[in-house]
This record gives structure tokens, sequence and C-alpha cells, in this order.
């Protein structure tokens, strides 16, 4: 199941100078979740899948699902061997996406498509995950198999175009036809939102980024700039969200602006504070709350003293030790926050949520 390509800046040096000028631009927004793509197993097309997707697949009809980089699973699969961030989204593949009319589909393009979709998890953006009904899954690009060349990209990521998706009509149409209408919201598929559909000459710098279609009070993540003739997207990030970014997930190493900032980013991941988590609520018998704080900022300070010490000395940077603990404690208590939204989102304990996605 295809990779989904890199989406370059609109800035970025790949992207054609005359990019704007193109007279069929389409504006789509740019939703905040996670990655997720799922395709039919048909045994007709039996020799039209990866390895992977036939591994995953539990019979004709199954609805392989994955994320950016991964096969994770088929949605006949039981929800507690799926990884707590994802069943939501496995509950939509259940009861939100039409499987007969995705067979349907196949037969008129020939074999099998994948969808690309994001996961409605809270990761920077709050659009009031638990204050509204939200959809599951938000479609916004499919791939006929027959369209892709080679299932992963070599090379400059940023440089694999998209010939070979459909075209936005017919994508549209797709997620119109596989969505099931009357299936609850927190377990609905829709399709993403298309903005506006500019002029020729569009001008990427002088965009006004509108609310989120999800919600009046939260601005959007940013928006994908779609041409269908040129066989590319191109984002446009709005600065704001890419602060917030940076405060969720911690700054990047280049970035820092002090050692200590500098070793936070290098070091304290999220999936090193989501494994201390899980020692200490499933192996020590703490109760999952914030309040784990207290104790988890300098355990995860510890942890990474005791793995990363001497790749630590040789650094050359200068820090002050002490200076990390309010860093991993700020990182920490972010983690903690999300973990607990998710957990609520997808009604999965907090110790499942992202158990296989570190």
């Amino acid at each position: 199941m295809k990779i989904y390509p890199k989406v370059p800046r609109y800035d970025h040096p790949v992207v054609p100078a005359d990019f704007f000028e193109t007279d069929d631009l389409t504006l789509v927004e740019k939703f905040d979740g996670s990655s997720f793509r799922f395709t039919l197993y048909e045994e007709r097309f039996a020799d039209r899948y990866p390895e992977s997707v036939e591994d995953a697949a539990d019979g004709d009809g199954s609805l392989v699902f994955g994320t950016r980089r991964a096969i994770r699973g088929s949605h006949r699969d039981a929800l507690d061997e799926i990884d707590g961030a994802l069943r939501r989204a496995v509950r939509c593949l259940r009861k939100g996406v039409d499987a007969d009319a995705l067979r349907a589909l196949h037969g008129e393009y020939g074999g099998p498509l994948v969808v690309y979709a994001e996961n409605l998890v809270y990761s920077t953006l709050d659009y009031g995950f638990t204050d509204r009904e939200l959809p599951a899954l938000v479609g916004f690009d499919v791939v006929p198999y027959a369209g892709i060349e080679a299932m992963t990209p070599s090379g400059n990521p940023y440089e694999e175009t998209f010939e070979g998706f459909l075209d936005t009509g017919a994508a549209w149409d797709l997620f119109e036809r596989i969505r099931i209408d009357d299936a609850p919201t927190e377990h609905s598929f829709v399709p993403a939102t298309i903005l506006d559909r500019p002029a020729p000459g569009f001008d990427p710098e002088a965009y006004a980024f509108p609310s989120s279609s999800l919600a009046d009070d939260v601005r959007v993540e940013g928006v994908v700039v779609r041409s269908d003739d040129r066989g590319r997207r191109v984002k446009l990030v709005r600065e704001a969200f890419a602060e917030l970014n940076r405060e969720q997930f911690g700054e990047r190493p280049e970035d820092a602006d002090s050692g200590a900032e500098y070793v936070v980013a290098s070091y304290c991941t999220s999936g090193r504070i989501r494994k201390q988590v899980r020692t200490m609520v499933l192996e020590e018998g703490y109760e999952f709350g914030l309040h784990l704080n207290d104790e988890l900022y300098p355990r995860v300070v510890e942890d990474i003293w005791a793995e990363n010490w001497p790749e630590l000395m040789e650094l050359d940077i200068e820090f002050v030790p002490a200076d990390l603990y309010p860093l991993v404690a700020k990182r920490c208590i972010t983690e903690l926050r999300k973990i607990e939204t998710n957990a609520e989102l997808n009604d999965a304990d907090p110790t499942t949520v992202w158990r296989h996605l570190s």
C-alpha cells in the first residue's frame, strides 16, 4: 500500500516557479491529526497487493489499514489488538465506510485503490474533541494500484509527484460514494473540505487562513494547494500553527536556543515519555492522570542520562543538567494531556494509546 508522497511547502525548491499560475488550482483544508490509509482486499486482485497487505487481510472484503509507514491490520481485527490511537478510525471503517461501494469502484478502475485520510486524533490543534462530535476520518486523496509504478518512493521524496492519483473531482466523488451517510458522527468518514478554487496568479504569501470547517473557533492548520494538470500538491502552513506544534512536540535540535533545549529536543522524545508512563501504570500500579507528572518528568530525565550518558558527555555544547528538569516537565505534561484526550476519544485504555506507534 503506497506511502503517501511528501507534500512540499509552497516555497520549496522543487515547486515550479510558475505553479501558482496554473488554472486548475484547488485549495483543500489541511487537517491536524495523524496519517491513515486503507485499501479493500479482494481475492480476485490478489496478485496486485503487496505482501504486507495480504498478510494483514482477514479474507476477502477486509479493509486493511495503516499509518504513514506501516500496515497495522484489518478492520476485522479485535479492537484490543489495535493501538488505542487507531480504534476510533477502525470503528469508522466498520460503521462509516461502505466496503461494497469500494468493491464496485474496483471494478470501475480495473483494480484496487488506496484511500488516504486524516485520523482525527488530538495532535496539536484541539478542535474540541471532548466538547463536540467530530468525524473519525477525513479523506483527502486516492490512488489506484494501477497508477503506482513503485510501492515506495526513491531518491529525494519531495521530487515525487502525484501522477497516477485520481483527479480532485473523481476523488471527491469516490469519497461520497463510499461514505455511509447515516453513520454516527463520531464513526463517520467525510471528504476534506474544499475551501476555494482560485484563479491563476494565486499569492500564497497573501493568503488569509480561515476558520476550520470542524470548529469556527479554531483556525485551520493550513491548506493544500492541488493541481491535477501538474500532478502536484503544495502546502501552506500557518506560522502560528508551526509555533504551537513546536510547543507540543518540542523544538528541533537545530532550532534550540540553549544547550539544555538542544538536549531535550534530541533525547526527550514522545516515545520515551510514553514508555515511562506505561511502566508506571502497568508495572507499578499508578493510576493514570495528569498528576503522574510529579514523578514522571524526573524519571524521564533519569532515563535520558542512563541511556544516553556517553553521547551527552561527548556533546560539543554546554548545558546545566538542572536546566533539563523544567523543560522535560513541560514536554511530559503536554504528552499526558494528549494521551488522556485520545484515550477518551478512542474509548481506549490510556496505556494502549500509541502503544504500537511509538
